[in-house]
């Protein structure tokens, strides 16, 4: 009879066969060995399914699931309900990992009574890594101070893979077909948990590719975003959580808004589509108003003002504002 593994490892798999050998080997390299890492195939097209199938065959410790294409959420979700283990890691299929870090998590969890374990990570570009944080210390947080750290999205961010979770702090799946779905739901997990560790050196290597959700200048994604910023604010209110801090989170949605509404109108080619979005997300904005031009700032202020009452006037500005703009060349390569 196997045992059951002290750690299981979700992977959502879509269409990666250049990156996914890689991200896989670095998990069967884990000086940590008590694991079961779950591959879900969500119904790819090139080669990544028998990729997955192949590595199955060679560690018993790796099960696949091959579905229809429903999405990265989706996919995490269903894996959660087959996974083993109390423990649970996520790592995305294109990324890979520094041989110790589960061990690093596992013994920082259990050292520290955390339910939640947290290390660093590095941004890899093609022709460079940009570490997160350094030194390797391990900070502690009570629940308190990690979900006001979470929520200002700094030093804690709400990604996924550079964490290790309890399972009973996760009370809530996954939202379904929209993006930043862990944006709208980490923050959740952490105000199940006593006690959050920080070990606080790079161990996750999470790769900048051109057309990730981060990098993607579809209006859909940035409106999923705008989102999730008001998950977070109508959550709290309707929980009576930090409630001193409130006219602060509404503040934030508003930039959100105006952050993402930038967005769509300097980097859209579907200008109907665009135009949409932005609509959308100015509806929506008035929910959160007034906010005053002290916490805004002048600048934002007038384009609040502008987005609400002149929005032809909103969108010729910024477009206007865009040829005028020197753009410096990053020196960062994405990969593909």
């Amino acid at each position: 009879m196997k045992s059951i593994p002290l750690i299981s490892i979700i992977t959502p798999v879509y269409n990666v066969e250049q990156y996914l050998p890689q991200c896989i080997e670095s998990v069967i390299n884990q000086t940590f060995q008590n694991w079961e890492l779950l591959l879900i195939d969500d119904g790819s097209t090139d080669r990544s399914g028998i990729i997955c199938d192949e590595y199955a065959l060679k560690d018993e410790r790796i099960r696949v699931l091959h579905k229809e294409n429903s999405g990265q959420s989706d996919s995490r979700n269903m894996a959660l309900l087959l996974a083993k283990a109390e423990l649970i890691g996520f790592v995305d299929s294109d990324d890979w990992l520094e041989p110790d870090m589960y061990a690093m998590l596992y013994r920082t969890l259990i050292n520290c009574q955390a339910d939640i374990a947290i290390c660093g990570y590095y941004w890899n570009y093609k022709d460079r890594e940009e570490p997160s944080c350094s030194g390797g210390d391990i900070v502690v947080y009570s629940q308190g101070e990690a979900l006001n750290l979470i929520l200002e999205d700094k030093i804690i961010k709400s990604f996924l893979w550079d964490k290790l979770f309890h399972r009973k702090v996760m009370t809530e799946l996954l939202p379904k077909s929209y993006y930043y779905e862990d944006y709208a739901t980490l923050f959740k997990w952490f105000i199940n948990a006593g006690r959050i560790a920080f070990y606080q050196k790079p161990e996750y290597h999470y790769r900048q590719r051109k057309g990730s959700t981060d990098h993607d200048a579809d209006p859909l994604k940035k409106y999923h975003f705008f989102v999730a910023e008001q998950e977070r604010y109508n959550y709290l209110q309707k929980h009576h959580l930090l409630l001193e801090r409130s006219k602060e989170f509404a503040v934030k949605v508003v930039l959100t808004g105006l952050q993402e509404t930038k967005g769509i109108a300097r980097g859209v080619k579907d200008r109907e589509k665009g135009l949409y979005y932005i609509d959308k997300i100015r509806q929506e904005l008035r929910k959160y108003l007034p906010v005053g031009y002290k916490e805004l700032g002048l600048k934002k202020y007038i384009r609040l003002w502008k987005l609400q009452y002149f929005l032809s006037w909103y969108l010729f500005s910024l477009r206007l504002n865009r040829l005028f703009i020197f753009k410096k060349k990053s020196r960062r390569i994405y990969y593909e």
